[in-house]
């Protein structure tokens, strides 16, 4: 017991040195805000030089770090073999008839006009192969363009009669064609005096992919008409669209939130300098932060688009506690010196230490396998450093040099806001048993429903269900089989490997299985291989018998079709194979769905293509699902790993600077509790856990950390002063009380504008993160006083015991 008084003593003598000397801060900056303020600027000025090198990373492989299998892999891939992600094109009407034909071919030059697309691919240019009089033709199904409606009809025959267009350029019902763009496999931003080797040369950017969507818009825009529908689908639309949407709602929303915190602060406050600086300070630490980012080469990914709402918000609220001291020192007949000091001795111990807890728990996924998410683990805490830098340093220089009114505040014991403190007050320390019972109530039907929440991943369902590209992709998933794909690379590991008929019959034995496949209501539409060209030309020349499309037994007989078909100067076949016949391309395409179903899915094709295929070739798997599968959902439950990890650092943190065991962990129980509330709300809203409401928890565990150490810092002063639970709480919230509401009601409002988003994951964003902060101010007025006077109450039984 000796022990634990000293520790104790120890702990609060500590706590009054360092308060001390964030007073003594405090008159520093009075007495020099001027020089203070020129080295900031300075350093603003110096790390600003950096931010024309800005670079944003939305490609699909910036997801995984440079260096992971996965991705080396996928980069081996495009490298040798074309992109796998395309651009689709969908136009309906009656693809049969003349007028349909003749407008999708001069869509077809336009879209291959298109700068940085290495090609287009549609009934247009469909490979045609057939024999005529014992010699085979090769050439494009409309190389002959038709003039009458008679040849249209030879055209449509010969379409239905090609099992290979199906669900490639047509759709079954024969009216619904589509074209696939595909684009450069590298960026044009090469130095052409000192061009990098080839196997080093950089890739097409997504800043590079959102200009080739642009003009495909542009494109279809011009040649849109009656009985011509054309409509965009695929993944370079999608992440077109997410990073422009996110990105401007984004934006318009954190300037709506700026707003409205500024009009609630003139309303709170009706001070100017309530409104200025803490907006200031907030928009300054977001600006910094990313000129930081720039300065040390970190691309703004998906990820950071949060960035500016969570530093908006830890701005706003350390200064909002700051000068709440501050106008409380006047109020105690401080001049402005000796408020300022009062403000910092106050509080700046309060707000380093949420800034610390906050930064220490979201370093936490600094670890993740998703290069995003590890950038967000970086940039964030970094940050609310910035955002602790200009709160404790230019924001008490800019109160010392700006000409507030040296005067006390009105008396406020009669306004709403302490009537409300009190009554939180009075309630949670006459009946703390019951206040706990009634959280309690409420916290476990909220853990009932967390149990039921499913983690998903399905960012098509971000947009709204009206939304053309979203309608288009359903459109393309349903009536071509899927918009996005699955590669494998067969490598026979020898020169003409793929002319082994043993080889090319077992890749026709795996596409059999996986089209059969289904997992998790996941199942391939359509399959596009070497495969195809065999059956094709064995068909061809067998007098174009059906009966002879299949993949030949005869090793020379195929051998000659495929010296027949490289004589032809087709270039379907480049796409397929590599120049030596030793590899092959797979494809398979799948419509977009829920990222959860992969691991399953990918697990079964893996197994079975693998016992197919024996020891006649290494099968690779690669592409965008593969590489997506194998990491979107080890990003979920690593992000959710994340904030377990977080918390075991958060909670030493706490223990340590509120200077108690107990309290310490008895503070989180309040840090808890609005993170189950608002997974409990997710489940009843029907709202997903997926990657993106994963990050905004991180946010929503920031400021209710927060809330609680302003309040367990000021209660544990206040009771080592008073010696009675009872009264510390009510003196704790009566000041610090304040900044705690008035930050928790701008904030909410702030956060809760952005449900008027188009989004879906924005509306969640908004609804989720406004309902955590007010269930966490809630929590820290109400619940966390009952908890410390049961905790005092039991203290003083075991004395008097003693």
């Amino acid at each position: 017991m000796a022990e634990q008084q000293t520790t104790h003593d120890w702990f609060h003598q500590t706590r009054e040195r360092i308060e001390a000397g964030f007073a003594r801060w405090g008159e520093i900056c009075y007495n020099h805000p001027k020089k203070i303020l020129l080295v900031i600027i300075l350093f603003v000025a110096y790390v600003s030089m950096s931010l024309p090198n800005i670079r944003v990373d939305t490609s699909t492989e910036g997801f995984l770090h440079e260096d992971d299998p996965i991705r080396l892999t996928y980069d081996q891939f495009q490298r040798e073999f074309s992109r796998d992600e395309r651009a689709l094109v969908l136009a309906e009407g009656d693809v049969f008839s003349l007028e349909f034909l003749q407008r999708l071919q001069k869509l077809h030059q336009a879209l291959s006009q298109i700068s940085q697309v290495h090609d287009v691919d549609s009934l247009v240019d469909a490979r045609l192969v057939y024999g005529e009089d014992d010699e085979l033709i090769i050439e494009d199904l409309l190389e002959n363009f038709p003039q009458t409606e008679a040849d249209v009809a030879r055209i449509r025959e010969r379409v239905m009669a090609n099992p290979v267009y199906r669900k490639q350029f047509i759709n079954d019902d024969m009216n619904l064609t589509t074209l696939v763009i595909t684009a450069d496999n590298y960026s044009r931003h090469i130095d052409a005096n000192n061009p990098p080797p080839a196997e080093e040369r950089p890739f097409i950017t997504g800043e590079e992919m959102g200009e080739i969507v642009e003009k495909i818009d542009a494109v279809l825009a011009e040649h849109q008409a009656p009985g011509f529908v054309l409509s965009a689908a695929g993944s370079p639309h999608m992440m077109y669209l997410l990073t422009q949407i996110l990105g401007k709602d984004m934006f318009l929303f954190s300037a709506l939130g700026i707003a409205s915190i500024a009009v609630i602060l003139a309303l709170l406050y009706r001070r100017w300098v309530m409104v200025l600086l803490p907006v200031t300070v907030s928009m300054l630490s977001t600006y910094f932060t990313v000129a930081l980012m720039v300065f040390m080469d970190v691309p703004v990914t998906s990820s950071i688009q949060i960035l500016p709402s969570f530093l908006l918000a830890v701005g706003v609220g350390n200064s909002v506690h700051v000068f709440t001291a501050f106008f409380q020192g006047l109020n105690r007949g401080l001049d402005k010196k000796g408020a300022l000091g009062y403000a910092l001795g106050h509080a700046g111990l309060a707000v380093t230490m949420t800034g610390l807890t906050t930064a220490g728990g979201l370093l936490s996924f600094i670890t993740a396998e998703i290069k995003p998410i590890a950038d967000f683990g970086f940039v964030t805490p970094m940050g609310i450093m910035c955002a602790l830098f200009f709160s404790l340093v230019m924001l008490p220089a800019l109160i010392a040099l700006l000409p507030i009114k040296n005067k006390a505040l009105t008396d406020e014991s009669g306004s709403w806001y302490q009537r409300f403190l009190h009554a939180c007050a009075w309630v949670s320390t006459t009946h703390p048993k019951r206040v706990v019972l009634v959280w309690a109530l409420l916290v476990l039907p909220a853990l009932v429903l967390v149990t039921q929440i499913r983690i998903s991943h399905t960012p098509l369902y971000w947009f709204p269900a009206d939304t053309p590209f979203r309608l288009a992709t359903e459109k393309y998933d349903r009536e071509m089989g899927g918009s996005t794909y699955m590669e494998f690379i067969v490598d026979t590991g020898r020169p003409q490997g793929l002319k082994d008929p043993d080889v090319q019959q077992r890749m026709a034995a795996i596409t059999d299985y996986v089209l059969g496949l289904n997992v998790n209501t996941m199942q391939v539409g359509k399959a596009v291989s070497l495969i195809d060209i065999t059956r094709e030309l064995n068909q061809a020349l067998h007098g174009n018998d059906p009966a002879y499309y299949s993949v030949p037994d005869d090793p020379e007989l195929l051998a000659q079709e495929f010296l027949l078909y490289e004589l032809s100067g087709d270039e379907d076949m480049q796409e397929t194979m590599n120049e030596d016949f030793s590899k092959g391309r797979m494809t398979f395409q799948l419509p977009m769905t829920d990222a959860v179903n992969f691991p399953g899915y990918l697990d079964a094709v893996e197994e079975g293509v693998l016992k197919i295929m024996g020891d006649k070739a290494e099968v690779i798997f690669s592409g965008v699902f593969v590489m997506m599968g194998r990491t979107v959902y080890a990003m979920l439950h690593s992000t959710v790993t994340s904030y377990i990890i977080a918390f075991c650092i958060i909670t030493p943190l706490m223990v340590f600077l509120i200077g108690s065991l107990r309290v310490g962990l008895l503070s989180m129980i309040p840090n808890i509790v609005p993170i189950i509330m608002t997974m409990g709300l997710m489940q009843l809203m029907g709202i997903k856990l997926d990657a993106f409401t994963l990050l905004i928890g991180s946010i929503a565990l920031g400021l209710a950390v927060d809330d609680t150490i302003h309040f367990m810092h000021n209660y544990q002063r206040f009771y080592a002063q008073l010696g009675d639970a009872r009264q510390a709480v009510f003196k704790t919230l009566r000041t610090t009380g304040q900044a705690i509401l008035f930050t928790s009601l701008v904030l909410s409002i702030a956060f809760f504008i952005n449900m008027f988003a188009t989004m879906e994951n924005l509306f969640a964003f908004g609804l989720l993160t406004g309902f955590c902060i007010v269930v966490a101010f809630l929590a820290d007025v109400l619940l966390a006083p009952a908890l410390v006077t049961l905790l005092a109450a039991r203290d003083q039984r075991r004395a008097e015991q003693a």
